[in-house]
């Protein structure tokens, strides 16, 4: 059973399925900050939920990371890129902001989170092979 835990395929479920909570989390952990101040006074009950937000998406990205070293991704820099496009892509999605966005905005996102995937792996590799 513990050869299972160190083989890269679960690794990388592990990584996949902690970076989305983690991302979609702190997403949702934003929009709630957004709404924390309505009339320039503070809405504890968003107030409170966006803090429980971050709490609980910084703590899934904690553990994530574990997993990231483990498939020999030691950069912070790359590291923390998984989370910033599922971040980036959770906070269009959920506040529906990517709706608005025109198909030149929607092809340079893509665009975007393929370029950032591609410096993930490549240098992954090359961090590997050193």
């Amino acid at each position: 059973m513990s050869s299972l835990f160190n083989a890269p395929i679960f690794n990388v479920a592990i990584v996949i399925v902690l970076t989305l909570i983690s991302g979609l989390l702190d997403a949702r952990g934003f929009l709630l900050a957004s709404q924390a101040w309505p009339g320039g006074q503070l809405d504890i009950r968003s107030a409170s939920l966006s803090v429980l937000c971050f709490g609980l998406g910084l703590s899934s990205y904690v553990v994530a990371v574990r997993f990231i070293q483990a498939l020999g991704i030691q950069g912070v820099a790359l590291q923390s890129s998984l989370w910033f496009v599922v971040t980036a892509i959770g906070i269009a999605v959920l506040d529906t902001t990517i709706l608005n966005w025109t198909r030149t905005q929607q092809l340079i996102g893509v665009l975007v989170a393929i370029g950032l995937g591609w410096l993930i792996a490549t240098t992954a590799v090359a961090e590997a092979s050193q």
